[in-house]
């Protein structure tokens, strides 16, 4: 991969990522993102939970 087309990437992994505003859900002691369930209980099995916290994992990766 160029510099540019991982350039490219990054900037458009971030771009969905605050497109989906899926930055602004809690974040736990270990810096997971979380949400809550219908019955208000902590879960990191939502799709924003969890497409958040593969989207940190694929940033991380480029640093």
């Amino acid at each position: 991969m160029t510099k540019s087309q991982r350039e490219l990437l990054i900037r458009a992994l971030e771009f969905y990522r605050d497109e989906r505003q899926l930055d602004n859900l809690p974040q736990d002691e270990e810096f997971r993102y979380y949400d809550y369930d219908e019955n208000g209980n902590v879960t990191y099995k939502s799709v924003d939970a969890i497409d958040e916290n593969n989207m940190g994992k694929l940033l991380e990766s480029f640093d």
